[in-house]
């Protein structure tokens, strides 16, 4: 179980420098901090980030240089024309350090929505972040049908806003009633070659073809969860050949060797 000063954890992700450190955020309407966690969930530090406000932080990944990606990408409605993925550098949870300056903003929109909100689909919005062979991707979370859209954030974006056009679409599944189709996290293994992609009703896990930008050509497993268990379940992060799982009630989830079938579901 997290700490309450976590309201609402939306992301986590497993430090590359800090071992055993893990980091999470709040979600919609949060204030503007990143909270170290260890595995069990204990809080380690919380780090203030100064340049960017909270709007909607849904998702956190890191690089293979130390700097961490905050997803300001929570868009319900669709109306959103303030999209951005922040980058701060990694605090050390074991020092005195209180704050972190976001360092770089990539500004996005979608290629494809035609208005705010699109009437003919509400398919803009990304909860799921991740690094993955030099280069960030976000998966976006439907609501207008089963199917989420592997998108590709380039440099460019730190310069100027892009528009952001599919690389990929994969078809989640899950009933409609029952909030089947929306991804709501995403983590890549540290060298790229597994991702583990969380809906509230599965976490699939995908292997890279070595095809680039293509990671739904190769789905090795699907694990499926038990909504009336783990409930409003947000984020997903690789630990070792395991993963975490985190919900919105501040629980903490592990699901040992993803990659093996199951006669249960999880937990």
């Amino acid at each position: 179980m997290l700490s309450d000063v976590i309201r609402e954890p939306s992301g986590l992700v497993r430090s590359r420098r800090h071992p055993g450190v893990f980091w999470t955020h709040g979600d919609s309407g949060c204030e503007p901090y990143l909270h170290a966690i260890a595995s069990d969930g204990a809080l380690m530090k919380s780090v203030r980030v100064r340049g960017g406000s909270c709007s909607d932080w849904e998702d956190i990944t890191t690089d293979d240089a130390g700097n961490l990606y905050i997803a300001d990408t929570g868009n319900n409605m669709n109306v959103r024309r303030d999209l951005a993925v922040h980058r701060v550098p990694e605090p050390d949870p074991a020092n005195v350090q209180a704050e972190v300056d976001i360092d770089r903003t990539y500004r996005i929109r979608y290629e494809e929505q035609r208005s705010f909100p699109d009437p003919s689909q509400l398919n803009f919005d990304a909860e799921a972040l991740f690094w993955a062979k030099g280069h960030l991707y976000l998966l976006t979370k439907h609501r207008g049908d089963m199917h989420t859209s592997l998108l590709r954030i380039p440099e460019e974006a730190a310069v100027a806003e892009v528009a952001l056009r599919p690389l990929g679409r994969f078809r989640v599944g899950g009933d409609g009633l029952q909030y089947g189709g929306m991804v709501t996290g995403a983590d890549a293994t540290d060298d790229g070659r597994f991702l583990a992609v969380l809906t509230y009703h599965a976490l699939f896990v995908f292997e890279w073809t070595e095809q680039p930008d293509v990671y739904f050509a190769r789905q090795l497993n699907r694990v499926d969860l038990r909504m009336s268990e783990v409930q409003q379940i947000e984020s997903v992060a690789w630990d070792g050949w395991s993963v975490l799982l985190g919900n919105e009630d501040r629980k903490l989830y592990r699901l040992d060797n993803p990659f093996a079938a199951r006669s249960d579901p999880f937990p």
